[in-house]
């Protein structure tokens, strides 16, 4: 009975002892266990926040270049979905593109033009007669007859280059400056927002009557030149000049005019409208419904099927050589600049444009439009082969990119150029300042030391006042 209760006891005993005579170098072991998972679960927290914080800059900075170049990436979708379904936007095709694309896309495009083109502003730069002619000789003249000659040289000296798109560079050179990108540009790079916006509306007006006729100049000679008769012949066709000025005036002019009127009598809710429904981004838009339907034409044609991978590499050096070279010319002709050791000439001085003027010039004078050019190829050339535009707007179209791209590029640097003039200016006009603030104080002492009488010791007019005031 006593026996059974010892073993009750004792192990009652056990039961409750030993989870109090713990070990202490378990107890530690424990604790240090639980410290080391603390240390884990905390490291693998801060890597997911790390990763978390990774994830978020790495989707801002994809939206920010999608927002920046979006426009191009349109384009590579435009011809991708051209080259894989072909019958969608072709003339003739699923979607009748020759009406909702060819006709309504360009009438939504210049319509929006006329509604964002800011009336009040052109007003006030329209009476700049010197610096209007300026762009517009050098984007409608100098250019288009420029590369009119180096295109005759190519073929003169039979380059290995396709003839139709030789032509096309010609016709990219003969279109006017970009309606929004040149005027978007030029505000970036700190230049004159007025005068560029006022050189966009004013050459896409002056285009519709002198792109047509350039293209009309320049085709007898070039279809003459070319060593492929047969491929410049499809783009030989004569120009209805009166039906030419028709279409584009019924697709460019008028809804041009009708934007300006509805802007002009609804300034404040135009302007709403504009940036609420981002009118901006809808005209880009059609432009690339305009890409697909050409190429989709062009595709379904076959027309590529003559054009090699090396052309087109040899007209996109092409193109970026030409913006160079005429952005440079656009510069010298605006600043007229002579060297250090030729003393400059008042008249040259007075002819010289300000270095915001000249940022204007050179985005207006050396950029050309798409949203005018792929209209006037398909009014030139409604009647011929419809796989032929596209081989003729691939110039234009490359141009619009590469005129992007280097665009850009300049913004940077013409930007410190106008900062640095605009500091050159102020250091000049603080001396004076200084010099009118100092000759008054000495006035005024001389007044004060006029009253006071003449001192012996000092003819000094300032050290009479101090001698005063002693």
């Amino acid at each position: 009975m006593n026996e059974s209760r010892l073993k009750t006891n004792s192990s009652f005993a056990s039961e409750v002892t030993i989870p109090t005579q713990q070990h202490p170098q378990h107890r530690k072991s424990q604790n240090y266990t639980s410290s080391v998972y603390t240390e884990k679960s905390a490291t693998i927290a801060a890597e997911q926040s790390r990763f978390k914080s990774t994830l978020v800059s790495i989707r801002k900075v994809s939206w920010a270049l999608f927002v920046k170049y979006w426009f191009l990436l349109g384009l590579l979708v435009a011809i991708v979905l051209a080259i894989l379904f072909p019958n969608v936007a072709r003339k003739g095709g699923y979607i009748r593109a020759e009406w909702t694309i060819k006709w309504g896309a360009v009438v939504v495009i210049f319509l929006i033009s006329g509604l964002s083109l800011r009336t009040k502003i052109l007003a006030e730069t329209i009476l700049r007669v010197r610096l209007h002619f300026l762009i517009q000789f050098i984007n409608l003249i100098i250019i288009p007859f420029s590369v009119f000659g180096l295109v005759l040289l190519f073929f003169k000296l039979h380059m290995n280059i396709n003839s139709l798109l030789l032509v096309g560079v010609v016709i990219a050179a003969s279109t006017p400056t970009t309606v929004s990108s040149n005027v978007v540009m030029t505000k970036n790079a700190k230049g004159n927002e007025a005068s560029a916006l006022m050189n966009a509306a004013l050459g896409n007006v002056l285009g519709i009557f002198v792109s047509p006729a350039l293209v009309s100049v320049f085709q007898g000679p070039l279809v003459l030149a070319t060593p492929e008769d047969e491929s410049t012949a499809q783009a030989s066709g004569g120009v209805d000049f009166i039906q030419v000025l028709k279409q584009l005036g019924a697709t460019v002019l008028a809804p041009l005019v009708v934007g300006q009127i509805i802007q002009w009598f609804f300034t404040e809710p135009v302007a709403k409208f504009k940036v609420k429904c981002r009118l901006s981004d809808v005209s880009s838009f059609m432009l690339l419904t305009m890409v697909w339907s050409v190429f989709s034409d062009a595709v379904y044609a076959g027309s590529f099927s003559a054009v090699k991978p090396k052309d087109i590499i040899a007209v996109a050096i092409m193109n970026a050589g030409f913006y160079i070279l005429f952005s440079l010319l656009c510069l010298v002709l605006a600043r007229l600049p002579l060297p250090k050791c030729i003393n400059t000439p008042n008249w040259v001085k007075k002819l010289r444009y300000s270095r915001e003027d000249t940022v204007a010039v050179m985005y207006c004078g050396a950029t050309k439009t798409v949203a005018m050019g792929v209209p006037l190829i398909n009014v030139l050339y409604q009647n011929g082969d419809p796989g032929m535009i596209g081989v003729l707007s691939t110039p234009l179209l490359l141009y619009h990119v590469e005129q992007l791209i280097l665009g850009n590029i300049e913004v940077e640097l013409l930007k410190k150029w106008v900062a640095r003039g605009q500091k050159r200016r102020e250091q000049q006009e603080t001396p004076i300042v200084r010099d009118e603030e100092e000759n008054a104080y000495d006035s005024e002492v001389t007044q004060v030391a006029s009253q006071i009488g003449p001192l012996s010791h000092s003819p000094s007019p300032l050290s009479q006042l101090h001698y005063y005031e002693k």
